[in-house]
């Protein structure tokens, strides 16, 4: 499982309980918050805009791409999440391959430009995970790994 950014594995799991590193049922657990009341389900294109999914992916999808949902975990190339917010704190899972936003420049900067579209409130910790518990930080994290990642290919 991955771990960056600034949130600790450990931090994370305080949080949601789900982020233990040796957890059974996780993926049920993630499931059981961001679908019981989502803040916002979304596909983000390619290109980076965003599309509402209402309150399900496979019944709301981008028109006239019904083949993402039998691309996984690609789905040619859109992203797709839910956030989710509890006592404990504010979620963005992304079903994505796991390295996706952890190093793939282009990935990371469709969910920012995705995640900044969105209609809803984000709180400054929210903890962006895959749909597999990967912790990828917070969007700060995100921010500056992106950054970072851009001045490692193009050094100046």
């Amino acid at each position: 499982m991955i771990t960056v950014g600034s949130v600790s594995r450990d931090e994370g799991a305080a949080k949601f309980y789900f982020l233990q590193e040796k957890i059974k049922g996780r993926r049920k657990a993630i499931n059981e918050l961001t679908h019981k009341d989502p803040d916002f389900v979304f596909w983000i294109y390619p290109d980076g805009q965003l599309f509402d999914a209402k309150d399900a992916h496979i019944r709301n999808y981008p028109k006239g791409c019904r083949w993402i949902l039998d691309d996984k975990p690609d789905y040619g190339g859109f992203l797709r999440g839910r956030v989710a917010t509890s006592i404990n704190g504010q979620v963005i899972v992304v079903y994505c391959r796991e390295e996706a936003l952890a190093y793939d420049v282009e990935k990371i900067g469709q969910f920012l430009d995705g995640i900044s579209q969105l209609p809803v409130p984000l709180a400054d910790d929210a903890l962006v995970i895959s749909d597999n518990g990967d912790i990828y930080g917070t969007l700060n994290d995100m921010e500056s790994r992106l950054m970072a990642l851009n001045q490692a290919a193009n050094p100046q």
